[in-house]
This record gives C-alpha cells, structure tokens and sequence, in this order.
C-alpha cells in the first residue's frame, strides 16, 4: 500500500444483511438441520364454514395457496363426472343383462310350457284314442244286445201267440185294427189322476152283415209272462152315446169306451179281443 493510497474503511455490515434473532437464557440453540424459513414451511389453518359447519384447510406458502387450491377444483369435478358417468353406464349394463336374464328365463319357461303341452296333447290325443274306441266297442256290444233282445222279443211274442192265438202287444195312444168281426179298431190311453191312473180302452164297432146282431166283445190283458191282469166288457152302457138296446143293426157304427180294472199288479204287455 502507498501513502496516497486513502485507507479502505472497515466492512460493516450490509443494510440487507438479515440480523439473526436474537438469543436469551433459556433459548434453545436453532437446529441448523431444521428449515425455520416461512417461505420453505407451509402453515396450516383452519376457519369454520358458516353454512356446513365444516372445517376448510387451506395452505399458504411460498408457491402461491390460492393458484393451487384452484387448480385442484376443476380436476375435482371432472373426476367427480366420470365417476358419475361410469356408475351411469354400470347401472345401466346391470339393467342391460337383468332384461336379457329376464327374456332367458321367460323363453326357457317358455319352451318347457311348450314341450309339457305338446306331450299332453299327444297323451290326450292317446287318451282320447283309447276312450273312442272304447265307446265304439260298447256301442257295438249294445247294438248287438238289442239285436239279441229283439230276437228274444219276436220269439216270445211267437210263442206267446202259438199259445194264446189272437194275442197283440199292447201300446198306449196307438190305433190298432183289429177287424175282428164286427170290432174293427181299437186303441189304449190312460185315465185317472196323479198315480190312481187306469187303463182305459177304446172300441169302434160295426155291423157289416145284413141281420141286426147282438155285439157281445171282452178286452183282455196280459202281461209278459202271459197271465192275465185285466178286463173290460163293452157292454150297452160303454157306448157312446149312451143306447137303449145292445142290438147293432145292419150297417151301424157305433163306439164304446171302458176302463179296465187291473187284477194283478204287473203292468199289461199284451192284449186279446175275444168276440161272440
């Protein structure tokens, strides 16, 4: 250094030095491994939201809390919309398989229905197979027993007549012509009320000779063993109208009516007109 070299003033402290803090009794020595910096720190806080009542934690520090509090809403409510859009999309897969599960189980209960229905069918069609020709086989035995029946009835209606000559079978309300002299028809009803009823007899008569004759005509009944039940006289006052003599002339018509009295609780089967 030269004498005219002015003296360089002592280096004193720099006005934006940053002043240590300063230390008392009792202070405990600052830990050089700990950053104390508010701008390396972040302090947390919390306020109370007067509408929710909930505690909002914001952060401060040196990267700027407000820039990224509000950078992280927007990612938010994106993430929030595609977790709404993806449950969206499983309800609506869950109800796309449910309807598909439902028309499975719907064409499966289907198809059974169809397949026990068409084995019923054809078992009622067996059934009914089996039933018509069982109707078939009884109608054809019926038929042949009425046949048989018949054929017993003309063989004992035979018989009967090579026993009791003249004798008929006897129907109700029916016009028989008997020609058998002089009584020409004769017909049946019943009579009476409730079960008090008879048989009732009707005759027509006719004199077709030439001489007045005394008609003297008795019905008969029979049943089918061929023993009588029954009998009826025309006599004068069956007529009708009533006459004062029972001779019939020569050419004269005339009609009786009697009710036959039954001898034997059989019901009649056969009749007979005896004449003389």
């Amino acid at each position: 250094m030269g004498s005219n070299d002015a003296p360089t003033p002592a280096a004193g402290p720099s006005p934006d030095a940053q002043i240590p803090p300063l230390t008392g009794v009792g202070t405990p020595p600052a830990d050089p491994t700990r950053d104390t910096s508010v701008s390396a720190t972040t302090a947390a806080r919390y306020t109370i939201d007067a509408r929710s009542g909930l505690y909002q934690r914001t952060r401060h520090g040196h990267h700027g809390s407000g820039s990224h509090r509000d950078s992280r809403r927007p990612n938010g409510r994106h993430l929030s919309a595609h977790a709404i859009s993806r449950a969206k999309r499983s309800r609506q897969l869950w109800a796309t398989r449910l309807i598909a599960l439902t028309a499975i189980i719907a064409a499966v209960v289907l198809a059974i229905l169809l397949i026990r229905s068409h084995f019923r069918g054809e078992t009622l069609d067996a059934e009914a197979g089996l039933l018509a020709s069982e109707v078939n086989r009884v109608q054809n035995e019926l038929e042949q027993t009425k046949q048989l029946l018949a054929a017993q009835e003309v063989e004992r209606n035979t018989l009967m007549k090579e026993r009791i000559p003249g004798l008929a079978v006897l129907a109700i309300d029916r016009i028989f012509d008997v020609d058998n002299q002089y009584v020409k028809k004769l017909s049946f009803s019943t009579a009476g009320p409730g079960d008090d009823k008879a048989l009732a007899c009707y005759a027509v008569l006719k004199n077709t000779s030439a001489a007045t004759i005394s008609p003297y005509a008795t019905i008969l009944l029979f049943d089918r063993k061929g023993l009588q039940t029954g009998a009826a006289r025309l006599i004068r006052e069956a007529a009708s109208p009533p006459v004062e003599h029972d001779m019939l002339e020569p050419g004269e018509t005339r009609t009786y009516s009697a009710r036959i009295e039954p001898i034997r609780p059989d019901p009649p089967f056969y009749f007979l007109v005896e004449t003389r």
